[in-house]
């Protein structure tokens, strides 16, 4: 079973491996191999935001209703 995470979960995640990528001293193998970690986490990130956004106009039409 796969574990749920919460955004800020996520978004603390993409954040440390920023902060990684940013170390000059870091092999570039290892900055690779985070740079596509953080692609899938911030194409997580949007996909959970643009969610949310729908969420919000379907309530926002409801209430125009």
């Amino acid at each position: 079973m796969k574990e749920q995470k919460t955004y800020e979960e996520v978004f603390a995640s993409l954040e440390k491996l920023v902060t990684a990528i940013e170390d000059p001293k870091r092999d570039l193998s290892a900055v690779a191999a985070d740079v596509r970690k953080a692609l899938e986490l911030l194409a997580w990130c949007r996909e959970y935001l643009r969610g949310d956004r729908e969420k919000m106009d379907e309530l926002l039409k409801e209430d125009k209703q």
